[in-house]
This record gives structure tokens, sequence and C-alpha cells, in this order.
């Protein structure tokens, strides 16, 4: 059996990226199983040098005062928002979130967000000197509603990757894996949000009707309508394209390196869609402090796309000597305008 591994002086050295601390929160719930202590006594175990990972397990299971009942949710929600920016070359939905307005949601059941709008009358105006300067009401339109909404996964572990010296490696992995599909496969379908989920950001949006021909001037000509949609409400200045794998192989064939939209492909999307997105009309929102729990009695339906509570095929995790890892973290998106435009059976 592997021992824990103690980090080396280089290590050390090295800064560790905040995310690292949520994968390493990870591992300490699922060896905790193994060894029977507490989540403390495994952090020290597995990384003896580590002195954040423990403020994470604490912020998510035993707050430290009531006046301060999220004392380190600044330093988890750091680590939150590393944990999306890590998985941007996994998911497009990441992607998109890091470029765009991010809401901290701890303890809020709700967040009310004004319309974007386009008035450049609200700015003012030139003033000459000594003059008055123009006074105005701000009109402020009413826009999107973001509700937390319960980002849930859970990876099984056999007791062997349990007692590895390499589970961090091996849970960081699992869950940046689970989590870029379940993000890029919600985001971007044209489903309305609901009590379980937020709405797809191609809900409502009516399709363009794609280029014939294939090739450059079909590429051109597609970008030329999606940006022309974006424009005709008010954006198109900054956008990025969401794309399947092979349009965004197929931009690089036919625009090349001097093409300055950002290019995020997902392999959510079918062949053909191509999406636009103007982020800074985009908002998305995270809990500080995700929630883990961890078990091996759990009976689970191994089933990624419709789980249920009894179905085929069934994998008890006492009979396997196995461990279940769950990652709960509350989240949540919309747009304050409709800048979104689609591109279904792209020709290029």
């Amino acid at each position: 059996m592997s021992k824990p591994f103690s980090l080396s002086p280089e290590d050390r050295s090295q800064r560790i990226r905040p995310a690292a601390y949520l994968h390493r929160a990870a591992a300490v719930h699922v060896r905790r199983h193994v060894t029977n202590e507490t989540l403390e006594k495994s952090a020290a175990r597995l990384f003896n040098d580590d002195k954040i990972t423990p403020l994470i397990l604490r912020g998510a299971v035993s707050p430290a005062t009531t006046t301060g009942a999220t004392w380190a949710a600044p330093i988890a929600g750091q680590a939150v928002d590393d944990f999306v920016a890590s998985i941007a070359v996994l998911s497009a939905a990441a992607g998109l979130i890091q470029r765009s307005m991010k809401l901290d949601l701890s303890g809020l059941a709700q967040v009310k967000l004004p319309r974007r709008t386009f008035d450049p009358n609200a700015a003012g105006g030139w003033v000459a000197e000594g003059a008055p300067i123009r006074v105005r009401n701000l009109s402020v339109t009413a826009g999107a509603t973001i509700e937390p909404r319960k980002l849930g996964v859970i990876t099984a572990f056999t007791r062997e990757i349990a007692e590895s010296s390499n589970l961090e490696t091996v849970a960081r992995a699992t869950i940046s894996e689970a989590a870029a599909q379940v993000l890029d496969a919600t985001m971007f379908d044209a489903n309305a949000g609901d009590a379980t989920r937020p709405p797809g950001l191609l809900n409502g949006v009516a399709p363009l009707t794609p280029t014939a021909g294939g090739g450059a001037n079909a590429f051109a000509a597609d970008v030329k309508q999606l940006v022309g949609a974006l424009a005709a409400a008010g954006a198109g200045l900054a956008p990025v394209i969401v794309c399947a794998a092979q349009q965004a192989a197929s931009i690089k064939v036919a625009a090349g390196p001097q093409f300055d939209v950002p290019v995020l492909p997902s392999a959510a999307l079918v062949a053909g869609t191509v999406i636009m997105v103007e982020p800074s009309s985009f908002v998305s929102g995270f809990d500080a402090i995700p929630e883990f729990q961890t078990s091996n009695v759990a009976l689970l339906h191994m089933e990624d796309a419709s789980p249920a509570d009894w179905g085929t095929p069934m994998k008890s995790m006492f009979q396997a000597d196995s461990f279940a890892l769950k990652m709960i973290l509350k989240a949540a998106w919309a747009m304050r305008a409709p800048h979104v435009a689609v591109v279904n059976g792209a020709t290029w």
C-alpha cells in the first residue's frame, strides 16, 4: 500500500493554485473513511504542510461562531472561483463564466439583476466652464432573477485508490471532468429554468439559418449574421463563440490566427452548432463553500444521464469495497439582456 506523501521542499516553494485546496478537501473526505480519523487528522496525514485545506473543511462543516458563520468563506470562495477557472480547458461554460460578472450566492435565496440598458444619455453630456451639469434620473429596468440551484456530482473510488497517495490527482480529474460535462450540457441547451436547474442560454432564442456551401465563405457569412443579431440588440462589440469541436477546428483553418473573437469549444454541442454570446451581458453566481459527503455503504444507481432512486445498473459501495464521494455546489446564471445568437447545422 502506498503511504501518504508529504510535500517536498520543492513542492512547498511552489505556489499552489486555490483550486487545489478544493480537490484536497475532496481527497480528505474519502481518506477519512479509510482511516476513521477526523477530517483535520486526515488532512494532516495527506498534506502535512497544508494550512488551507483544514480551513475549507471547517468552513463547509463546522462554522466557528454564530457571528462569523462564513469565516472561511473568502478562502473557500477563492478556491471555488479558481476551480471554475481550472476546468476552462474542459468546459466552454467555465470559459464563459471566467469572462463575465460573477456573484457570491452564499446565504442568498435569490438575486434580482437590473436589465442591461443602452442609453448614452445616462452618462450625462459635455459641460461648458461655469455651466450647470445635467441631472438625470437613471432608469433601471427589472431584469433576470437568479436563484441558486444545486449542482451535484457523485464519484466512486475503490479502496485501493482511496488508500493511494495519488488520491488528490484522481479526485481532481474525476471532479473536474464531471463538473465540465454538467456545466456545458446545461448552460448551452434550450430548456427553460425550473426548480431544479438554471435556464439554458438558448431558451427562447430562434436559430439563424445556416449559410449553404461550406468553406470560408459560409463561415464568414454565418459569423456576420451572428454578430448582426447581437448588434441589433445593442451588443456584439466583444462577443465569444461557443461551438462544437468540429467548428472550432474549422475556424482555425478558415480564419487563421488573425481571427480575434475568442472560440470556446464544447463537447456537449452537436456538430454544426455555433453560439455567439456577449459575456458582459451574462452573470453567474456560486456558493462560496461546496458540501462534501462520503459513504462506503451507499447503494448507487450508476447512471450519469437520468439517475433514479432505483435502476440498472446498481452498485453497492459496501460489496465493492469502494467509497462514494458526493459534492454539492449551489450555482445559478442568467442573461441581463438577450445577447445570444445561434446557428444550427453550420456547413463549414
